[in-house]
């Protein structure tokens, strides 16, 4: 009898204690014992699809890979990717049935700065740990508990950029016109671009809008030889828009030297155009496809196993960056451990210290005051003949 009651107990403790682990585990949104749900917002659609395209095949393809070796402490990522267009109201609809209808544990995305700055707040209302595309300022700083990125703020590319038109350069009587967009992305570097040009006493001699999608720059660049500017900032860009406001300065007999920030260096056309790129010069902080460094070696591997033959044309920078997003994701989740929620991924990716991404970029850290993970840029020229982008520097972080 006392046996039998022994077991009887024993059974109900056991049954008790896997009920309220499956009851525990039930309650994070997302995770199962066997999966995690990640969501993703990309403009797969859209005037920037063509960058798009490309996080969203890392994204797919560093997840595939991971899915193939067994997950992530036993459990697969299961992808759901939602479209935003490049737009604010299609971004804001992919997050509710990302958030409310899928319910996953956590977000990849968005791919715009505008559309950041309209769903942070949400984000870290829902606790949605999310790996950010883009690091507008507003996103984070002051840090945000959810939001993670994997480089440096908007304003300091900016510095970056400008520094090195104006000091390593040497522009002669540097009379700048300033181009960007009427978008967020546009303001947000607009004013650190005029603010950094006036610590070189140099007040741009025009500022022209050139929006995305825009099919030629005509205005524009009539009004840049108007006023005799010698060299162009154009910042808050697309590769799109540059390459328009490129091949109209050469259509116009215009050769004078044009610095893009890091969204004019996101795909690898403008190594296509011709002798219209001999003069265009950009920052960023994700290493081109071709460059050399064990962690783009193994990206190339990776990748060409999964999509064998497709060595050229070349993967856009946005390629990497993507890897570089994604790396970090798995490398937060498996710090994590097997007892998943919100805040264990959230403190495992702010244990991520001096992380070596093998060349993709600078190292990367972060800490509970600091979520955007890199502080390095590096300069680079594009040059038509070879295809690639040349890099002029070495890593560097804004003063």
């Amino acid at each position: 009898m006392r046996k039998a009651v022994f077991v009887l107990v024993v059974t109900l403790v056991v049954s008790l204690t896997l009920f309220c682990a499956h009851t525990v585990n039930a309650e994070v949104r997302g995770v199962t014992d066997k999966s995690i749900k990640v969501g993703v917002i990309f403009g797969m659609t859209g005037p920037a699809a063509d960058i798009f395209v490309h996080l969203a095949e890392a994204t797919r393809t560093y997840i595939k890979y991971i899915n193939d070796k067994g997950g992530v402490n036993g459990r697969q990522l299961n992808l759901i990717v939602e479209d935003d267009r490049y737009s604010i109201p299609p971004a804001i609809a992919a997050f509710k049935k990302l958030v409310y209808r899928d319910r996953v544990f956590v977000l990849i995305g968005p791919g715009s700065a505008s559309c950041l700055n309209v769903l942070w707040k949400n984000i870290e209302k829902e606790k949605l740990p999310t790996m950010a595309t883009v690091t507008p300022e507003i996103a984070f700083i002051p840090p945000k508990r959810y939001i993670f990125g994997a480089m440096d703020i908007y304003p300091n590319q900016i510095k970056v950029l400008v520094d090195y038109m104006i000091k390593d350069f040497k522009l002669k009587e540097p009379r700048v016109a300033l181009v960007y967009p009427d978008t967020e992305a546009g303001k947000i570097d607009r004013e650190p671009a005029i603010e950094r040009l006036k610590r070189y006493n140099i007040t741009p001699v025009t500022k022209e809008v050139l929006n995305p999608g825009a099919i030629d720059a005509a205005t524009q660049v009539m009004n840049i030889k108007r006023y005799k500017a010698n060299a162009i900032a154009h910042v808050g860009t697309i590769t799109s828009t540059t390459i328009t406001l490129l091949r109209e300065l050469r259509k116009m007999g215009l050769e004078i030297p044009v610095f893009g920030s890091w969204g004019a260096m996101l795909t690898e056309e403008i190594n296509t155009i011709g002798k219209a790129a001999n003069q265009f010069y950009a920052v960023h902080a994700t290493s081109p496809w071709y460059s050399k460094g064990w962690g783009l070696e193994e990206m190339r591997k990776i990748t060409l196993k999964y999509h064998p033959g497709t060595e050229k044309p070349y993967r856009a920078t946005t390629y990497g960056h993507g890897w570089i997003l994604n790396t970090v994701l798995v490398e937060g989740l498996k710090r994590a451990g097997r007892n998943l929620d919100e805040e264990a991924l959230i403190n495992a990716l702010e244990s991520i210290k001096n992380y070596d991404t093998g060349g993709l970029s600078g190292p990367l850290s972060y800490s509970a005051e600091s979520h955007k993970g890199g502080n390095s840029w590096k300069i680079y020229k594009a040059d038509p003949n070879s295809g690639k982008y040349a890099p002029l520097t070495g890593w560097r972080t804004a003063e």
